[in-house]
């Protein structure tokens, strides 16, 4: 499993995405674009970026690093804020780094991962299908990027 950064490109290409990491209202926030480290994942023929967040506090994640504070999942890929990404010009070549021990987690976990990312996708896209406000409410849906991508979901 390959760590990257999105591309400078993404964001000035992008600036419309609701939800997405630093972008509020159409605007991304100066300083704040700082290139998170993220994760390819192809499902059903589209490639998504799953960033890797520190002090992630819902379940649509993989954590890789257990935090001890009861409202904080931890530190991992976080599944809510999943990118699209329709070009690969949008993938900078600069390497994002973490430690050995959570890189190994990753690469180990990557089936797993994969198969989880696909559930957390499925499970939206029927929530929306079924009109499912309890599912689309709830800390793992309300604020998710998904809502971006309807249309290549199958949504619309």
């Amino acid at each position: 499993m390959q760590l990257k950064k999105l591309d400078n490109s993404f964001y000035t290409e992008n600036s419309h995405l609701k939800e997405a990491l630093d972008n509020h209202n159409g605007n991304w926030t100066q300083g704040k674009v700082r290139g998170y480290g993220i994760v390819l994942i192809t499902i059903n023929s589209l490639s998504f970026a799953i960033p890797l967040r520190t002090n992630i506090k819902h379940k649509a994640a993989y954590i890789t690093v257990k935090s001890n504070q009861g409202h904080i999942e931890g530190k991992g890929l976080d599944f809510t804020k999943a990118l699209l990404i329709a070009e690969q010009k949008y993938i900078s070549n600069l390497p994002f780094k973490i430690s050995s021990a959570e890189h190994q987690k990753l690469a180990n976990k990557e089936h797993y991962i994969t198969k989880k990312f696909e559930k957390y996708v499925e499970k939206y896209i029927d929530a929306i299908k079924k009109n499912d406000a309890n599912i689309l409410g709830n800390t793992n849906y309300r604020f998710s990027t998904l809502c971006n991508y309807h249309a290549e979901l199958g949504l619309l």
